[in-house]
């Protein structure tokens, strides 16, 4: 489901990209996005509504025989996405949790090293807590019979976790080796 707090910035960045009416960015949202977020008509357009009125976005005009409504990003909605999109993260920030994560990932390049490597690093220290507490959960049920469907649930997400965190410590790593002269080894 996508939280009303991130849904700006989804339709922001896909209006980056290009014009969209409603019914496209909710088709988006089905084919590219399921897997992360799903957002109803019934938030997508209140949403439009108020990045319309906040001048984020504007309408493009359309046939007026028709009922369709597109939406081009405004200057000052592109100013505002990207703010957010490379807004560094707080010092006071000390987990991200997987929707920001991705969201924001989403939208990034590689020519946002910078970004990226504290995305990356701050998703894996947050990862690495995930990864002690499940292994916490774990030491609790794993000799009780009873609750081997819930071991079994903490395991595959245990496993889940600790692939996430190859990966990451795989990208921090090309990053890294994309841009030497941006992070001397040490």
């Amino acid at each position: 489901m996508a939280r009303s707090n991130t849904l700006q910035y989804m339709i922001l960045g896909l209006l980056t990209r290009q014009p969209m009416t409603g019914y496209d960015i909710k088709q988006t949202f089905d084919l590219e996005k399921a897997e992360f977020w799903s957002a109803p008509f019934s938030q997508i357009y209140p949403e439009l509504n108020r990045l319309l009125k906040g001048n984020l976005i504007h309408l493009i005009e359309t046939d007026t025989t028709s009922r369709k409504k597109t939406y081009r990003i405004s200057t000052q909605g592109l100013t505002h996405f990207n703010e957010w999109l490379n807004e560094p993260l707080s010092t006071s920030t000390n987990q991200l949790n997987n929707d920001d994560f991705v969201l924001r990932l989403h939208f990034l390049g590689k020519e946002n090293s910078d970004t990226l490597l504290s995305l990356f690093q701050l998703r894996r220290q947050t990862i690495k807590l995930e990864i002690a507490q499940l292994e916490l959960e774990l030491t609790e049920v794993v000799n009780h019979p009873e609750q081997y469907g819930h071991e079994f649930i903490i395991r595959k997400e245990l496993t889940n976790k600790k692939d996430d965190l190859k990966l990451l410590n795989s990208s921090l790593k090309e990053i890294k080796t994309s841009y030497p002269e941006d992070y001397p080894q040490k």
